[in-house]
């Protein structure tokens, strides 16, 4: 299981975190952690975590993770969102979701970068979720990372829990293949219209998982490179794609997003 680093893609984020300069903290988005039209900002000194998930191994259980949060950057979010034009609100004591915890205990284990969440509102058009990535996209430019935690197809309605190394599904394979070419493209005007395609209603019977996609790609800076991390589909319906869109400074100083 990811967060008890088993596997290649456990091991690619360990990695990943090498290759780069520490960032000065991450802003996350997560499918995990949705409101409806309102942006919520976590704005916290210390961050905990929540195991909001069940079913699974009670050793996953007994781990935890924690790091600090960043007000002042809390607050530089929700101005730069507000005078955007989006509605904000302050969370100030609310965990950490799975989706962001799982991906940071690989990246910086000793939970020595500082993290700011904002929420997922899934009353947003894809068009008005690359407008947040666009508004916050500035941030990077000062040594910020932005992840975005969702995934390139999600569907556990068609998961085979003991098929991890099967064969992914032939429509799951196709929309993967479809998002890196116009990732590759840059070609936003499809990725915004992406449930056109005729994969993409069963590779998300609910948006929350791809709509991180889309803020991940408006959060992007002129000058950016696709990088491919890591890609695949496990368990038959979960795509396990992780890509990075590197920018290079006048410093030569690689700051990513993914």
């Amino acid at each position: 299981m990811l967060a008890f680093g088993e596997d290649a893609f456990s091991a690619m984020l360990e990695n990943f975190a090498t290759t780069m300069p520490k960032p000065k903290a991450i802003v996350f988005i997560s499918a995990h952690s949705v409101s409806s039209d309102t942006i919520h900002v976590l704005k916290t000194e210390k961050n905990r975590i929540l195991h909001d998930f069940s079913g699974f191994p009670p050793d996953l259980y007994d781990i935890q993770y924690e790091c600090d949060g960043d007000p002042a950057l809390s607050d530089r979010v929700s101005q730069m969102l507000i005078k955007d034009g989006f509605k904000t609100g302050v969370d100030l004591n609310y965990p950490l979701d799975h989706g962001i915890w799982i991906p940071m205990l690989h990246l910086y284990p000793k939970g020595d970068v500082p993290v700011v969440r904002v929420s997922l509102p899934l009353s947003f058009t894809p068009a008005q979720i690359l407008k947040m990535g666009h508004t916050l996209a500035p941030l990077r430019e000062d040594g910020v990372m932005i992840v975005a935690s969702g995934g390139a197809v999600h569907n556990l309605r068609e998961l085979k829990w003991t098929h991890k190394a099967a064969e992914g599904a032939a429509w799951a394979k196709e929309f993967e293949e479809w998002l890196l070419q116009k990732l590759s493209k840059k070609d936003v005007d499809s990725l915004v219209n992406a449930e056109e395609h005729p994969a993409f209603y069963q590779s998300h019977p609910s948006q929350e998982h791809f709509l991180p996609v889309i803020f991940a790609v408006g959060a992007a800076l002129p000058g950016d490179q696709l990088e491919v991390l890591h890609r695949g589909v496990e368990y038959f319906s979960l795509s396990m794609l992780c890509f990075a869109l590197n920018h290079k400074t006048n410093d030569q100083t690689t700051r990513p997003l993914h």
